[in-house]
């Protein structure tokens, strides 16, 4: 089935040449087909990326708010208009994993614990931090995914690993996340937010979301009957060698003065994708 796009294309000069932002509804083709083990057939890996994906669509419910809270600072109709897609995207993001997030079930997991979990977690971060605190906060968070993104399409030995039809979802939200990736931290500036609070905010997301992933993710390992091996262990230490260096490289990037998150270049990845059959 072709990707359906629902909505317009934003398009901006705030925007590199040839990048818009379009939300697009992605159509799973074959969602039973997904192994328990979909990334490198490695429990490890694949309850790690599970867990992900469990806490994303509370997470982008909470950029969706903290974005609107401010959309009335727009510079101008323009900017306004990729807020606009920016929501539409975050939004269509929840639905796709809130289906990938409920197949888990069939393979023994607690889902519904563990989603209840998220939902507590991001409303309790909601209602500690102050509004221009969580605008800061997503804008270091999708800052964050866009890195993921990256390495996704940088690193041959991700898509080497997975099932292609986890390949094929990964790769939809990865094209968003790099279209999008400068849409809070923009508007967070346009609202007056300085360097200061961006790299506390960011600091406070770190702190305020790791446990919790770790959490989640732990809780489905030990869940699990399958025996994890030094085998595995060994494995899931040599994707990570692969793929984290270059990661938090790019994130540290973040915590310079002169940031902005088009100073990490994705245009290449966004031109071959937009060229591919997997766009259509």
């Amino acid at each position: 089935m072709a990707m359906q796009m629902p909505f317009p294309a934003a398009t901006s000069c705030h925007l590199p040449d040839g990048v818009t932002i379009q939300p697009r509804t992605f159509e799973w083709h074959d969602l039973e087909s997904v192994p328990q083990y979909w990334f490198a057939g490695n429990p490890i890996s694949s309850h790690v990326e599970n867990a992900f994906s469990i806490l994303i669509p509370p997470g982008e419910r909470f950029f969706i708010r903290s974005v609107r809270h401010f959309e009335d600072r727009a510079a101008d109709p323009e900017q306004a208009d990729l807020i606009r897609a920016f929501v539409q995207q975050e939004a269509l993001h929840t639905r796709a994993h809130n289906e990938f997030n409920a197949s888990l079930r069939a393979f023994g997991v607690d889902v519904d614990r563990e989603i209840a979990y998220a939902d507590r977690v991001m409303t309790a971060i909601e209602r500690v931090l102050p509004k221009k605190m969580q605008l800061a906060a997503t804008a270091f968070l999708e800052h964050l995914t866009a890195t993921g993104a990256h390495v996704l399409f940088s690193a041959p030995v991700l898509a080497e690993n997975m099932h292609p039809e986890m390949l094929r979802f990964w790769r939809w939200h990865a094209v968003e996340e790099m279209e999008h990736k400068a849409v809070a931290f923009d508007l967070y500036q346009q609202a007056g937010g300085g360097y200061f609070l961006r790299v506390v905010s960011a600091i406070a997301a770190i702190v305020l979301l790791t446990v919790p992933f770790a959490r989640i993710a732990r809780r489905m390992l030990k869940d699990d009957p399958t025996e994890i091996t030094e085998e595995m262990r060994r494995q899931t230490r040599e994707i990570n060698r692969m793929v984290m260096g270059p990661q938090l490289r790019m994130i540290g990037q973040y915590f310079k003065p002169g940031f902005h998150p088009w100073k990490c270049r994705d245009e290449k990845y966004l031109a071959d994708w937009y060229a591919s059959a997997e766009s259509s």
